[in-house]
């Protein structure tokens, strides 16, 4: 079992966020941060990894950001009061994600943290997004598990001229101030409830979390990994059904597009789901293995 304590960090613009902190005491840490209308302790990987990090004398950090639950009230700290803000993954704005990563960071330095490997699930745009804006010297890698495809995946549901209608509509809704709206059944595949502004953010074409267009390889999104520098570990499970056009092609895309990375590695667990279910020691071990190698633990 993994051992460890709830921590919770207020993020600058007064929302407060929940995690779980294993302290090994040492100065390395890898933080987890979950994927649309996730959070940080359900999926068994979190944990297996997790046990198999702490044996391994590494701090490891798993915990919500303000998209967790597909709708959440977060409490929120104004002044000297609290109120409540609503949120969850239907309803979040991309780029706020930043002000979570950055803060759950802070939390880490605060703790004795110098050296920071940034881990995403599915959503691992945001871990992208926010090194891409920060350029924080305190983060020395990026583990990307399962790096989606959102747009794509309705690109290829909707079919190209419904994809480029509806795209235009959700951002018409956005500009017009409407985000905050509800969207149809049939558009909300990827959460339950789907607002325009979620939906906006990494569901369109011109998406700014739009950062691993793998049914567009020309697409100027691949900007952000193209100018990455961290160090990258991409894990995908061979049998992933969300990940489209194929497993394969996100692999090699993956492969090409990451230009400045200090180094690559790309990983296929033949058989594995998008979450790992049954393959969650496999993946510890992928990971585990790429810190090791890479020598960014402190202790053997």
């Amino acid at each position: 079992m993994l051992k460890g304590a709830l921590v919770k960090t207020v993020t600058k613009d007064g929302l407060e966020l929940q995690g779980f902190w294993s302290d090994q005491k040492s100065d390395i840490a890898v933080f987890h941060t979950h994927g649309t209308a996730g959070d940080f302790y359900t999926h068994q990987f979190i944990e297996t990894e997790g046990e198999r990090l702490s044996s391994a004398g590494i701090s490891f950090l798993t915990a919500n950001n303000r998209g967790h639950d597909v709708y959440a009230d977060i409490r929120k700290h104004v002044d000297s009061k609290v109120e409540w803000a609503s949120v969850g993954g239907g309803f979040e704005k991309f780029e706020d994600c930043v002000l979570d990563i950055d803060s759950w960071v802070e939390f880490l330095l605060k703790n004795g943290i110098k050296k920071i490997i940034l881990q995403g699930h599915s959503l691992c745009q945001k871990a992208m997004y926010y090194q891409h804006i920060k350029h924080h010297p305190n983060v020395i890698g990026q583990i990307l598990i399962s790096p989606q495809n959102d747009a794509g995946y309705m690109y290829y549901k909707l079919g190209e001229k419904k994809y480029k209608e509806i795209n235009r509509k959700i951002k018409h809704m956005v500009k017009s101030g409407k985000g905050s709206e509800k969207l149809p059944p049939e558009l909300c595949i990827i959460s339950a409830v789907t607002s325009a502004q979620m939906y906006f953010g990494y569901l369109t074409e011109e998406g700014t979390g739009n950062l691993t267009p793998y049914h567009n390889p020309e697409s100027p999104n691949w900007h952000v990994l193209e100018k990455t520098k961290s160090p990258l570990l991409v894990v995908f499970g061979g049998s992933d059904v969300y990940m489209k056009p194929s497993v394969k092609t996100a692999a090699k895309l993956m492969k090409e597009k990451a230009k400045s990375a200090k180094s690559i590695s790309v990983k296929i667990i033949p058989g594995a789901p998008h979450s790992y279910i049954g393959f969650e020691a496999k993946l510890a071990k992928i990971i585990t293995d790429w810190i090791n190698l890479y020598n960014f633990r402190i202790r053997n």
